[in-house]
């Protein structure tokens, strides 16, 4: 059995027969369509029809439907979508000077009143953590500048 063919070159063949709108098109037509030679084309749709070496009126249009589930992308665990990353602009902090600030404006309700049962979205609990960070780095005390120990020379 022939090894497998690349996904890319799959994809080429696909997309030139979905470009030539043809219901019977042999490998000589699709190499001239594709500008190489009916050998390569062949050696990659092997995969698809073995007897497609020796039978040149093999039409190509009804190897697709084998073709597209080939080059379908696999849904397996490895390939799970992962969640977007939140990012949170300068334009969405300036909004808030501090932690109080940020509480006051998201938690409050218009009489004042905090509203315990308010939720916040992953964009505001980014927010959040980033002025705790900054809060917290603003309480640490500043260190000082390290002496350099150098050689003593004697003169």
């Amino acid at each position: 059995m022939a090894a497998k063919p690349t996904k890319t070159f799959i994809r080429k063949i696909v997309t030139e027969i979905k470009k030539s709108k043809r219901k019977y098109l042999p490998v000589a037509n699709l190499s001239r369509l594709m500008g190489l030679y009916p050998d390569v084309i062949d050696d990659a749709l092997v995969y698809f029809e073995p007897m497609i070496r020796l039978d040149e009126s093999i039409n190509t249009v009804d190897l697709l439907p084998a073709m597209e589930e080939y080059i379908a992308p696999e849904h397996g665990p490895e390939h799970e979508e992962k969640p977007k990353r939140v990012v949170v602009t300068q334009k969405a902090m300036g909004e808030y000077s501090s932690i109080g600030d940020f509480v006051s404006k998201k938690f409050t309700n218009i009489g004042g009143l905090v509203q315990v049962s308010t939720v916040l979205s992953d964009e505001d609990l980014k927010i959040l953590q980033k002025l705790v960070e900054a809060e917290v780095n603003a309480r640490k005390p500043k260190k000082k500048g390290k002496r350099k120990k150098g050689k003593k020379t004697n003169k």
